[in-house]
């Protein structure tokens, strides 16, 4: 069943600021895959870290809004954690009356 999803994803201060928002086409690019439907992506740049993350103290952070087969986030998550640049990543589903 396809519902609404809003994804934060956080990535490596290694990056530069192409290099993050190329990995984050590439992860809506994998939304896309998977038969997804991206609704829209609100980039928040480089930002401190609440707390630091393997001696990391900021990140860039990306917020995006797609629709999405349920059993195709758990795809998703296996392949956000084995890549080294998203540091952490988390799939919320979206209440329809919250809009």
């Amino acid at each position: 069943m396809t519902k609404d999803y809003e994804l934060m994803v956080i990535l490596s201060p290694r990056l530069n600021a192409d290099e993050a928002t190329a990995l984050n086409e590439t992860i809506l690019g994998m939304v896309r895959d998977n038969g997804g439907e991206i609704i829209k992506t609100d980039p928040w740049g480089r930002r401190m870290l609440a707390y630091p993350i393997e001696k990391v103290q900021e990140a860039y952070y990306f917020v995006n809004y797609f629709k999405l087969d349920s059993l195709a986030v758990k795809t998703l998550k296996r392949l956000f954690n084995i890549n080294e640049n998203i540091m952490r990543h988390m799939f919320v589903l979206r209440d329809e009356k919250v809009r």
